[in-house]
């Protein structure tokens, strides 16, 4: 009980001037801010003394732009790695939809599967969960077990794996 009154005070004090700082933060770059803030909220739930917490709101807005940090640079690494691959495949993306260019689609879908199937399955397993589904190496670490430097070591040798693949092949 005392930490759901703890909780909902916060909330009701400082909701709408975490919202404005955030937004104040990241700009007009980020549209979803309100996300942000409830994320934070709910993370402080899962802090094992909530009411030990010395500066709450400090902590609230620090969480909730790390937050939104994150989002981005997740995006951004996807973005990277989706910009890269298609820069290393000879034809255009697939804009209209007459059967030369599904069939231009497919087989690029297929390159990009044999160069991903070139991986050992833990190499394709971190890029599956860093690059697609942008997972940071602390979430992969959380939820695999494997050391952040393994992680590291194994990303590194899987994106010199992909551009090797995909530099042979261009070749």
């Amino acid at each position: 009980m005392i930490v759901e009154s703890i909780f909902e005070k916060l909330y009701t004090e400082h909701k709408i001037e975490l919202n404005r700082k955030v937004r104040n933060f990241f700009g007009e770059s980020l549209s979803d801010h309100e996300d942000l803030v409830h994320e934070a909220f709910s993370n402080i739930l899962s802090h094992q003394d909530i009411d030990k917490i010395e500066f709450p709101k400090a902590y609230l807005l620090r969480s909730a732009i790390n937050i939104g940090l994150n989002y981005r640079s997740r995006f951004k690494n996807t973005q990277n790695f989706l910009d890269d691959t298609r820069d290393n495949i000879d034809e255009p993306l697939c804009t209209q939809s007459n059967p030369e260019d599904l069939c231009s689609m497919h087989l690029r879908i297929e390159y990009i599967s044999d160069a991903m199937n070139t991986l050992t399955d833990k190499q394709r397993d971190l890029v599956v969960r860093n690059r697609i589904h942008g997972e940071t190496y602390q979430q992969i670490h959380i939820a695999t077990g494997f050391s952040l430097g393994d992680i590291s070591r194994q990303m590194q040798r899987a994106t010199e794996q992909l551009h090797q693949y995909i530099n042979t092949k261009n070749a």
